[in-house]
Formats: structure tokens, C-alpha cells, sequence
């Protein structure tokens, strides 16, 4: 069953296990808690997924734009981090998409939607900038008008992103907000596509938000982990032994896992933990169950169950919620989380660029961190993959401001 919350009710409709991810025995995230306006919306749009993943020409014309707009494959880079006996280190380059960041089969997936629901335009949120930048390229591309929500300070410090989406055509919005920037973003977003409804669909940069909105990023962005166990079989003979996303919303995170959840690979989501105190965005660690955005799920909270005050040194990973795929995982056991110190990513980004020629963005950095840490000790000829979320271009006036 899936309990829809609406006002002063809550609504149980007759729909079994959908939308709903098994967490501990007895939990279960996910669901959908909107208000009455979006029910129809989210219906249709649940029914035009269905419809499009049995269409063979909806699929084959994503597969067309997945190569011909987004760039895909992306490459598979080997880090050397040592001997030739070492741990190898292979990064899935999702920054060298042609939107710079991981967004681009989700974002895709879900414009085309879209286009055969009959909608003009399309609404997002951008913490980092780099899905906002896949929306407005891929509207573009598609011929539909594009909204972009991002937090006043996170616009600031990344006009160069800004400007970007408004090349392509995009209008963009500055919404107030100097802590959780994205979940300010997000809130203009949602706002903004129940005023717009029937014209217009929000499209989601992470596994967040009502059903089937977790599913769909989930799906669309598998392209991102079928390609990467495809290329480490190639280079190594066998999946990886380990595979290592950031929590940046975690988009990159669910199409990186979900095409080795069968394989005995370590999956492990590492959660930035800011400076130890006002700044951690780890919902995973640190978060009680609750609702936000329509979703049941794990949210940093206070004993109040007044949403925290996180302000993430990243933007993009400034979001006080877990997807609620990735908290049931969690919960049950099958990823590994792990903490990083804004410090710690920053010197990450710092040695990819000056032993590398690799800059990678800030969120990327969290992950690969971790990722040095475990080749340190890890067994000879270990295959540690690690996904790129975006670039770093946009982060090197903060990267400077913190020393």
C-alpha cells in the first residue's frame, strides 16, 4: 500500500509494494505525501513511464540522444596510485558528459517524458548548477521552454553556471535561502509545477520526491553502472570490488549501484560531514525518519522535527534528505556509508588537479577521498571504481576562499 497525504487526511489507495523500498524489517521509504493538485499529475505521469519503457521507439530514441546529446559512453580513467602491484583506482568520468555533470540520462529520460505527455515546458532545481545546466541543454534540445530554481547564494557563487543555462535558453529564478540551499531550490521548484501542472513537468536530478519519481531517476540513470561494469570487465576480467558514489542527492549514486547490486561488489555512498558540526549533510549517519518533498525517507532534523540547518560547503550536496532507495539500502545493509571532512575533499580535488591534470567538482571530491583512503590499505590489485559527478571549474572560487 502507498498512503498519499493529503489535506487534513491521509488517502490509502490500492497499489501493493509501489513506490515503497524495504528498509529494516517492518520500514519501508518512499510513497507518495502531496498535496491533492499533484495526485493526477504524478498518475499520468507513473502511466506515460509504463507506456514509454514498453515503446521500442521511446527506447531506441533514447538511446539515439544518450549518444548523440549526452555523449554516452563516458570513459573509464585509471588513476595510478602507485606500484603496479597497488590498488587501482578507476574513475567513471561522468564530467566529461556534454553537460559536464551525471545528470544527463535522468534528465534526458525524463524531458522526453515530457514531450509525449504533451507538455511544453519543464521545471527544475539546481544546487551545484550542474543539473540545471542538463535541463536547460536537453529543453533545448527538445524544443521545451525551462525553468531553473537555484538558491540565491549558491547562484552567486556559480554564475558561470548560471550563465550557461540561460544560453541555452533557459529562464532562471534566484529564490532566498543561506542554509539548505538546495532544499530551497527544490521548494521554489515544486511551487512553481503545481501552479504550471498541466503544461509543464518537474523534472528531478536526484532520487527524490513522491513516486515515481525515485524510480524514474533510478532507471534512466543506470546507463551510468551498466557502462561502468561493462568497462571494468573489459580492463580487469570482473566487476569491481569496490564502488564509491558521493551523496550529492544521489542520482549518480542509484545508477552507479543499482548494476551491481547482484555482483558481491562493496557499494559505499559517502556523505560530506562538513566540518563535524553545522555543516554535515549526512542524512544517511545522522538523519530520523520523516517526510519532505512528498517522500517518506531519512531527514536531518532537530527534536523538534524542524528540518537542520546544514549549510553544505558544496552546493550541490546541500540537501537534508536521503532518496528513499538509497536510505533503504542503508537500512538493510547493502551500501556501506562512509563521512568525509570538507578539508579532506578539498585536498582531494587539490591533488587530482596538480598530479592529474583531473579537476573534478567538489562533490566528486568527497567520494574520491574516500577512495584514497581505502587504496591505502587496500589488497594488491584491488579495482576501486569511483564515479566523477561534474567538473570543477565552478568550485575553484570557493575551493580558494577555504584555504
Amino acid at each position: 500500500m502507498v498512503h498519499r497525504r493529503m489535506t487534513n487526511q491521509i488517502v490509502t489507495v490500492p497499489c501493493h509494494s509501489r513506490g515503497r523500498f524495504a528498509g529494516r524489517p517492518g520500514e519501508a521509504f518512499g510513497g507518495q505525501f502531496v498535496a491533492p493538485i499533484l495526485l493526477p499529475v504524478l498518475d499520468r505521469l507513473e502511466a506515460a513511464y509504463r507506456e514509454a519503457r514498453a515503446d521500442p521507439v521511446f527506447r531506441a530514441t533514447f538511446d539515439r540522444l544518450l549518444a548523440d546529446h549526452v555523449g554516452r559512453p563516458t570513459p573509464l580513467s585509471l588513476i595510478e596510485l602507485g606500484d603496479a602491484g597497488a590498488a587501482r583506482l578507476f574513475l567513471k568520468r561522468e564530467d566529461l558528459s556534454n553537460s559536464g555533470g551525471s545528470y544527463g540520462g535522468g534528465v534526458l529520460g525524463q524531458c522526453l517524458l515530457a514531450q509525449r505527455m504533451g507538455m511544453g515546458a519543464v521545471v527544475a532545481d539546481t544546487g551545484s548548477g550542474d543539473h540545471g545546466v542538463a535541463v536547460a541543454a536537453t529543453a533545448s534540445r527538445l524544443g521545451l521552454a525551462a525553468t531553473i530554481y537555484i538558491a540565491d547564494p549558491a547562484g552567486r557563487s556559480q554564475l558561470a553556471m548560471v550563465d550557461r543555462m540561460r544560453a541555452f535558453g533557459a529562464t532562471v529564478a534566484m529564490v532566498p535561502g543561506e542554509a539548505s540551499m538546495l532544499h530551497h531550490a527544490m521548494s521554489g521548484a515544486i511551487q512553481h509545477w503545481m501552479a504550471h501542472g498541466a503544461d509543464c513537468l518537474y523534472v528531478a536530478g536526484a532520487p527524490i520526491g513522491p513516486h515515481p519519481y525515485p524510480t524514474l531517476v533510478r532507471d534512466f540513470q543506470a546507463v551510468i553502472g551498466r557502462e561502468a561494469r561493462a568497462q571494468i570487465v573489459e580492463r580487469t576480467g570482473a566487476p569491481p570490488a569496490v564502488a564509491i558514489a558521493t551523496m550529492d542527492g544521489g542520482g549518480a549514486a542509484v545508477g552507479l549501484f543499482g548494476a551491481l547490486l547482484d555482483d558481491a561488489t562493496r557499494l559505499i555512498l559517502v556523505e560530506p560531514e562538513g566540518d563535524g558540526g553545522s555543516r554535515s549533510a549526512a542524512p544517511l549517519s545522522h538523519g530520523r525518519p520523516g517526510v519532505l518533498h512528498g517522500a517518506y525517507t531519512l531527514l536531518l532534523q532537530d527534536a523538534d522535527g524542524q528540518l537542520c540547518d546544514i549549510r553544505a560547503l558544496a552546493p550541490g550536496a546541500s540537501y537534508p534528505a536521503a532518496g528513499p532507495e538509497l536510505a533503504a539500502w542503508a537500512r538493510a545493509g547493502r551500501i556501506e556509508v562512509a563521512r568525509i571532512a570538507d578539508g579532506d575533499a578539498i585536498a582531494s580535488l587539490r591533488w587530482a588537479a596538480r598530479h592529474y591534470g583531473l579537476l573534478m567538482s567538489l562533490e566528486s571530491a568527497y567520494g574520491v577521498a574516500h577512495a584514497q583512503r581505502m587504496a591505502a590499505t587496500a589488497a594488491t590489485g584491488t579495482a576501486i571504481v569511483c564515479v566523477l559527478n561534474g567538473g570543477g571549474t565552478k568550485d575553484l572560487p570557493l575551493v580558494e576562499r577555504h584555504g
